[in-house]
């Protein structure tokens, strides 16, 4: 096994009973692809990672692959416990983390390198390529874009590797599900095994939790009931939002706040709203507040603004609302311009910060908000109201393969986003450097 004095001490993962599924899986993983599939909660990665350990310990290649969403989701999810699970006084587990590796060293089978990379959009293809790996761990994969995963599929050609993949369902339409999850040849083959895990297959939950669970996701909508509680992959249909009632999401006063932004969604020839988001800050949850919109809509309008007027609605929400340089403008990835007016404008004394999207993470987060009525919004900002109860799934996206909202009514909903995730996203961003092999 694995062995060798470690240097710092980290505190040991904490064992609990397994259920039966995850032990079939630890034991019968076997096949070149193997999916820990279903619901959310069910002991999916704990697994994975579990097998994963076996599978480092009885290999006889040196290089491995990890990867997650991004390299910061991958550390939360994966890695923390992954490091607890290997600390004995036998084992010497190095992250370097800023270099994009783990080092596990084992002087009888052999240093074992873990490659750690963020697959995050279609970049990471290059990252990849160019590797030759003995297997690899996937988390979140059907978040990941398919070009970087047959990528890394690609990568694992060494004899006997294998890859272990989890993730939650999604659209049927996905690749993941057609192509192996339900590909029934690769699975009569052996090629892939899939496991399905519910939330009874997670013995550590107890059933006042369950039950919180259920009632939360099917309050948001059926569609998080059937992925995240049911494990089934089912198109995405309707309303974003069904969960927003305007009796208990709008509010008429103003409440203390902890601290308020300012928030947009940018269009060059379409619409420009921006919103202050007001935060209350709670141990137990932070609540959001939408306290004012504007909106300009310049086809409606037939006139287009400048930066620099837009920069004028900016000076006006910040003076109005007091805010300085404590406060944060979070300007979306694609106002690249405005950003530079913003930055030059004397005027704006705000923090200037900008938010890139994650348009599914995003919106579960903002579901979870408005079922447990901790994102209001006030009853003057009438558009965001109005698109709240409009925005909607793109059925043809769906189609695709991809759970996107129509582009239609989504300019506020769209601009609430930065004010309500921005805050939430303040990690460095993460550097890729190709690393140094350590000499042991």
């Amino acid at each position: 096994m694995l062995y060798k004095k470690q240097k710092k001490k980290t505190k040991p993962f904490q064992w609990e009973p397994i259920s039966k599924k995850s032990l079939n899986f630890i034991k019968n993983s076997n096949a070149w692809i193997n999916i820990a599939d279903g619901a959310v909660r069910s002991s999916k990665t704990i697994s994975c990672s579990a097998r994963w350990i076996t599978y480092l310990a009885n290999s006889p290649h040196d290089e491995f692959l990890m990867t997650g969403k991004t390299s910061k989701t991958l550390k939360r999810n994966v890695l923390n416990n992954f490091k607890k699970m290997l600390t004995t006084e036998q084992i010497e587990f190095k992250h370097y983390e800023y270099d994009g590796y783990i080092e596990i060293y084992d002087d009888e089978l052999g240093d074992k390198t873990l490659w750690c990379i963020g697959l995050n959009d279609e970049k990471a293809t290059d990252i990849v390529a160019g590797m030759t790996v003995g297997g690899w761990y996937a988390d979140e994969i059907s978040r990941c874009p398919r070009s970087a995963v047959e990528m890394c599929i690609s990568r694992c050609s060494l004899p006997g590797s294998k890859m272990f993949w989890n993730t939650n369902p999604d659209s049927p339409y996905h690749f993941l599900f057609t192509n192996y999850i339900n590909n029934q040849e690769l699975i009569r083959e052996g090629t892939v095994k899939v496991w399905k895990f519910l939330l009874n297959d997670n013995l550590t939950l107890t059933q006042e939790y369950k039950d919180n669970l259920i009632r939360v996701n099917k309050k948001k909508s059926p569609i998080f009931y059937k992925r995240n509680i049911l494990g089934e992959w089912v198109v995405a249909e309707g309303a974003v939002y069904p969960m927003f009632l305007e009796s208990e999401n709008t509010y008429i006063h103003h409440p203390q706040m902890s601290t308020i932004n300012i928030c947009c969604d940018y269009g060059v020839s379409t619409v420009t709203t921006f919103g202050v988001m007001g935060i209350q800050k709670n141990p137990k949850g932070n609540k959001y507040y939408l306290m004012e919109e504007t909106y300009h809509d310049a086809e409606e309008t037939q006139i287009t603004q400048t930066d620099t007027q837009r920069c004028d609605t900016i000076v006006k929400l910040q003076n109005k609302h007091h805010l300085t340089k404590n406060n944060t403008l979070y300007l979306p990835h694609d106002a690249a311009s405005l950003k530079t007016e913003a930055i030059q404008d004397p005027r704006i004394h705000m923090t200037i910060k900008t938010y890139t999207p994650n348009t599914y993470g995003d919106i579960e987060v903002i579901q979870n908000l408005i079922g447990e009525r901790r994102f209001k919004i006030h009853e003057s900002c009438t558009h965001s109201i109005i698109q709240a109860q409009t925005y909607s799934w793109d059925k043809k996206a769906q189609q695709r393969g991809e759970d996107t909202p129509l582009k239609v009514n989504d300019h506020c909903p769209d601009m609430w986003r930065g004010g309500i995730l921005g805050p939430r996203n303040t990690g460095k961003k993460q550097i890729y450097h190709a690393p140094r092999r350590i000499q042991v």
